[in-house]
């Protein structure tokens, strides 16, 4: 941010002094040179009005104004520059979201999906100094998103994410957890973690939850599990508007071993309450580490003020030895 300033502004208190003698010099008539030659009369000598005569009294406005520019270079006028830069020490992110059919069960307003993806955007929207990418899965993972600051590009993917998109159904957990892991290998950032969301049982897919939970562990990637959903019969509306009834089947044991074999956390999120409150503790636990410095600039201005005060004070020697001669 850039604004006018003044480096040393203190010299500005000697515009007190300075229009005092304005004042005292133009409204009460002090310091005002008498006449060189005394006369009883002044009509001894005739009276002549030429440019000279007429100009001479703002003579000294030179000199005032060369004193006001000098006062104001002497407090450094100038540009000031200020701006600060933040390090983030960031950490990497990647979501794994479940796209199976049973995230349209209604356990969750509007539908367990819906709740997930509402939630996963106040998410992304609060690490605005993370990298976070995007795995998708149902019978299968796909990476939708690599981890990138860009969050309005990846808030607008997490809009349009619906039922088809993986076109398998199923439940790929531990396919969805190895292809997150993989795009976390490359990350040189302090911190990785996976936020893993599903409602379901690793199903599908040629890795199981466990084996992919370790090679998170050996990657030092921690896993963030959600599982989101009530136990039991559930009803849930299709993607063809298709109404009916599911049975739930969850396999928590799973989730809960691999959050706990890479040091993270497992939480049950049985309404949207819960699903908010899991995602929000998950904020609270990974905390970027941000170094802020501030800058600062001066550009100073002072020295043309100067030049042109100097030009004006020689300007006026200069009428005054030449155009104003007075007799001694």
């Amino acid at each position: 941010m850039a604004d006018l300033s003044f480096n040393t502004p203190y010299f500005l208190l000697l515009f007190i002094p300075y229009f005092y003698l304005v004042y005292l010099y133009f409204f009460k008539g002090k310091f005002k040179e008498g006449a060189s030659i005394a006369l009883s009369s002044q009509h001894i000598v005739p009276e002549k009005r030429n440019i000279k005569i007429i100009t001479y009294p703002y003579l000294p406005l030179l000199r005032f104004f060369t004193i006001f520019l000098l006062i104001i270079a002497l407090a450094g006028p100038g540009r000031s520059v200020s701006f600060t830069s933040i390090k983030s020490q960031g950490i990497d992110i990647m979501i794994a979201l479940d796209l199976s059919l049973s995230m349209s069960a209604e356990d969750l307003e509007p539908n367990r999906l819906s709740a997930a993806k509402k939630v996963l955007k106040e998410f992304i929207d609060k690490r605005g100094d993370d990298r976070i990418g995007l795995v998708v899965f149902a019978g299968d993972a796909y990476l939708q998103c690599p981890p990138t600051l860009e969050h309005d590009f990846l808030h607008d993917i997490v809009d349009e994410l619906d039922f088809d998109t993986v076109s398998e159904d199923g439940t790929a957990v531990g396919n969805a957890v190895a292809v997150s892991v993989a795009r976390l290998m490359d990350s040189s950032a302090k911190s990785r973690v996976l936020l893993l969301i599903t409602d379901g049982v690793n199903n599908r897919g040629f890795i199981d939850t466990e084996t992919a939970a370790k090679a998170a562990a050996e990657m030092d990637v921690k896993i963030y599990a959600i599982g989101v959903g009530k136990d039991g019969e559930v009803s849930f509306t299709s993607p063809d508007g298709r109404r009916g009834r599911l049975m739930n089947h969850f396999d928590e044991k799973s989730l809960r071993d691999a959050a706990a074999l890479t040091n993270g956390k497992f939480y049950r999120a049985d309404d949207s309450g819960a699903l908010a409150e899991s995602i929000s503790d998950i904020d609270r636990l990974e905390k970027s580490e941000i170094e802020t410095r501030k800058y600062y600039e001066f550009n100073d201005k002072s020295f043309p003020l100067i030049l042109f005060a100097v030009s004006i004070f020689f300007i006026d020697i200069i009428l005054r030895s030449l155009f104003y001669r007075k007799i001694p």
